[in-house]
């Protein structure tokens, strides 16, 4: 919760970031986490000498205009002070070794528009902006969110191959 705090604190209105629910978005997380018996929405999390640091979710694409065979990554975040560690990239590439193992040719994943900060963390790892975009309603304050894609047919579409402790 606080890495989505500290991510949105100048894109997102303060009073919708304070009245987040770590209890509510707890429940969703164990939910979609025990509902995934087939392991087709995998996560993973990155540790700091044995302290949860940051975690990753993907599973199917949920747009049907995006060609298969892809997947989706749903989530990822870092603790604030554990940003530009390095745990950001490893989650990613731990993620996308498991996808390309599976076949996955291609990768999805959406961000707001006015998140600079993670656009360029993506584009740094060879994802680039696909054209798609949505708006996202976050109870009533509207936002944009644009679909990036990440190709997977050769090694040359590989993120930053840094190591951490992101394990499945």
């Amino acid at each position: 919760m606080r890495g989505w705090q500290a991510a949105y604190s100048d894109i997102l209105p303060h009073d919708f970031l304070a009245g987040l629910s770590i209890d509510a978005r707890e429940v969703a997380w164990r939910t979609m986490l025990d509902s995934d018996e087939d392991g087709a929405t995998p996560s993973w999390l990155a540790e700091r000498d044995g302290r949860p640091i940051g975690f990753l979710a993907a599973g199917p694409p949920r747009d049907a205009d995006v060609e298969g065979p892809a997947a989706e990554l749903y989530a990822l975040y870092v603790l604030p002070e554990a940003w530009r560690g390095g745990a950001g990239s490893a989650l990613l590439a731990v993620a996308v070794d498991h996808w390309r193992a599976l076949g996955v040719s291609r990768l999805v994943l959406w961000v707001l528009e006015m998140n600079e900060r993670a656009r360029a963390f993506y584009e740094a790892q060879a994802w680039l902006p696909d054209g798609a975009g949505q708006p996202l309603d976050l109870g009533g304050f509207v936002t944009t969110e644009v679909r990036y894609r990440l190709e997977l047919g050769s090694r040359a579409g590989t993120p930053n191959r840094a190591r951490s402790s992101a394990t499945p």
